[in-house]
């Protein structure tokens, strides 16, 4: 067992944000998260920039490869980020990363990945490039099991067979196909559609984070240091929120409320982590509630990258945003509202 540290918490990080406007697209509702940058910035660039600059290698650790690390070459001279749930494709076989990372500057470090390629394991480039992004249902499964396994063990590893279950039903729900079951076909496949998200939903300037729902209920929120770091990523980090908008485009809506957003921060603001280490800069900051599950990459008090999902029970894969449940603090134990002045 990894040793408990003192337990913290995010309200530093989350009680000045403010909400901007709403926008949406079919069954994708947004909600921008603005200000509140008072804990300051750190100096890094993004990864698929480095790449693309070719001062930032990911390979497999050898020429064998072991599926749930890899190893990053960084000759870039700021620190560089690597976000949870960002694609890598190409090597042996797809990967995405199990929990956002800051690489030093000018060094070697291994990564923890999960597999999204279940039936290749052959090298088809020397190394990886920047893809998609992970839907936010599968990057809220691994949040909780690389949580558990951090807590336990030290280690970001995740359930690599719920991984594998994940894709397969992404591709299931969107009809897609692949002869390997990569994540990165189902992307392909429904490139038009996942375009009509992206080209609906502009970046909203200002915002350095985002609340999501789907038909209505609270998916996920991502939350960034900076707005220069939403907007850099912001397609990619759409298309993975557009994924699951598509998988469940004719399943039951229910209205959206304007004040969830805030209920799930106070929720959040009071919700007690347990810093992990992280296999680069910085603490790994981990929580698990009934209801809230997630991350938060925490550098020299700088809050780097938030993730913040609904938790869903295993058993049965309870949905965890029931209407009563999410509420602020000071309105949980009312159960009896009328269903117009419920937050959910």
């Amino acid at each position: 067992m990894v040793p408990a540290k003192e337990s913290r918490t995010l309200e530093p990080f989350v009680e000045s944000l403010k909400m901007g406007d709403s926008v949406g697209h079919l069954n994708l509702t947004l909600v921008p998260l603005m200000g509140g940058e008072g804990h300051g910035q750190l100096d890094y660039c993004l990864a698929a920039d480095a790449i693309a600059a070719g001062v930032f290698t990911v390979t497999e650790m050898s020429q064998g490869g072991t599926v749930p690390l890899l190893t990053v070459v960084s000759e870039a001279t700021r620190m560089v980020l690597l976000l949870d749930g960002e694609e890598l494709v190409g090597a042996k076989q797809n990967r995405i990363l199990n929990t956002s990372v800051l690489v030093p500057a000018k060094s070697k470090i291994n990564i923890p990945v999960s597999c999204v390629e279940q039936g290749r394991w052959r090298h088809v480039s020397p190394d990886f490039k920047s893809g998609g992004y992970s839907p936010s249902h599968l990057r809220a499964r691994k949040s909780r099991d690389v949580g558990r396994n951090l807590r336990a063990t030290g280690q970001a590893m995740s359930d690599q067979g719920a991984v594998w279950e994940d894709v397969a039903a992404t591709h299931a729900d969107l009809g897609s196909s692949s002869p390997t079951m990569a994540m990165h076909d189902a992307i392909d496949q429904r490139r038009d559609a996942l375009d009509g998200y992206v080209e609906a939903l502009a970046y909203p300037a200002g915002a350095r984070g985002i609340f999501v729902a789907i038909n209505g209920r609270f998916t996920a929120i991502d939350l960034f240091d900076k707005p220069a770091t939403l907007e850099r990523i912001w397609s990619r980090l759409l298309t993975g929120y557009a994924l699951d908008a598509l998988a469940r485009l004719n399943q039951p809506e229910t209205a959206f409320v304007p004040r969830g957003p805030q209920a799930v921060l106070e929720r959040l603001g009071t919700t007690a982590c347990q810093a992990c280490p992280s296999v680069g800069v910085g603490e790994d900051w981990r929580f698990e509630t009934e209801l809230l599950v997630g991350q938060a990459l925490v550098a020299d008090g700088v809050c780097v990258h938030l993730s913040v999902f609904p938790n869903e029970a295993e058993a049965g894969r309870r949905n965890a945003t029931r209407e009563s449940e999410i509420q602020p603090p000071s309105r949980r134990r009312n159960h009896k509202r009328p269903p117009e002045d419920r937050v959910y």
